[in-house]
């Protein structure tokens, strides 16, 4: 699966599959994956990102693997990988 990003607002971006919109995030990747997961897709299926207009390979995970992290920017580090914990205020779908 080829999640494709483009440029959004503020440092975000639109992941698109096969020219389906799955959602706009600082972190594609890792949202798209949940995505595709919360829709039934395997956890072991193999997942692409590339930018709109070149066909080179950002970064490559699984739907499972890149659905359990999020990145974390701190006051005093640079980003962090870090486990996904959804928002105890997000409202359930």
């Amino acid at each position: 699966m080829n999640i494709v990003i483009s440029p959004a607002e503020r440092g975000r971006y639109h992941a698109h599959l096969a020219g389906r919109l799955l959602c706009t995030s600082l972190t594609p990747l890792f949202s798209a994956a949940r995505v595709l997961k919360a829709e039934g897709v395997l956890p072991q299926e193999p997942l692409i990102m590339t930018h709109e207009g070149s066909d080179m390979v950002c970064l490559t995970s699984t739907v499972g693997e890149a659905a359990s992290f999020t990145v974390d920017e701190g006051r005093n580090s640079g980003p962090t990988l870090r486990p996904y914990r959804p928002s105890p205020f997000a409202r359930p779908e």
